[in-house]
């Protein structure tokens, strides 16, 4: 297994990107608690607007949001983003690992990061939810899942058929980060959704 979390990361989901993506087919249908939230979130994004998609992975959430606006997709994972080429081709798709990114202040309505930023270390946490305060509009909107347990660092050695590694804040530490990076907060909600209990976050710049 890698020691650096990006080539953990990296390496893994290019080893499973095919298998993963069926199994966010499969277990994020229509009655789950993440299509309704995904609903009220693509209700809140201004039509033909912008949005960045952070670790878009197969591109399966970014189709949603090119219904409703332009969107740029970001991931690390080489074989996931042939996937949402296929799957998102309306998007704008970059390769890149998120702590890298560098955008123009205000470039976007948006942005939207679901079970993703878990997987970057947390002690750069606060600095990247700065990074995207920066990056919205004045009153833009970051929605998506965090943590909401103590997790300083997990390496798994069998994620969906490959090394995974882990890495979050829990509940209160990030409502207290996204605060500290100038967000307003509309939901921070811990809600148990097939079998994961994450922080739903929907707040505003």
């Amino acid at each position: 297994m890698p020691d650096d979390p990006r080539d953990i990361v990296e390496s893994g989901y290019d080893t499973i990107a095919d298998r993963y993506a069926e199994v966010i087919r499969t277990g994020r249908g229509p009655e789950t608690y993440f299509r309704s939230f995904l609903a009220r979130v693509l209700e809140l994004i201004p039509e033909g607007g912008t949005v960045l998609d952070l670790g878009c992975g197969a591109g399966l959430v970014t189709a949603d949001l090119t219904t409703r606006a332009r969107v740029v997709g970001v991931d690390i994972s080489a074989a996931q983003l042939e996937l949402a080429r296929r799957n998102a081709p309306a998007a704008k798709l970059v390769r890149s690992d998120m702590v890298e990114l560098a955008f123009a202040p205000g470039s976007f309505d948006a942005v939207v990061a679901f079970w993703t930023l878990i997987h970057v270390r947390r002690e750069v946490h606060a600095s990247l939810f700065a990074r995207i305060h920066r990056w919205l509009k004045p009153g833009g909107l970051f929605a998506g899942t965090l943590g909401s347990g103590d997790n300083p660092a997990e390496h798994v050695p069998d994620f969906h058929g490959a090394p995974m590694y882990w890495s979050h804040f829990d509940g209160d530490t990030n409502r207290g980060l996204l605060r500290d990076a100038g967000f307003d907060l509309v939901q921070a909600d811990e809600i148990e959704d097939e079998g994961e209990t994450p922080l739903w976050v929907i707040a505003t710049a």
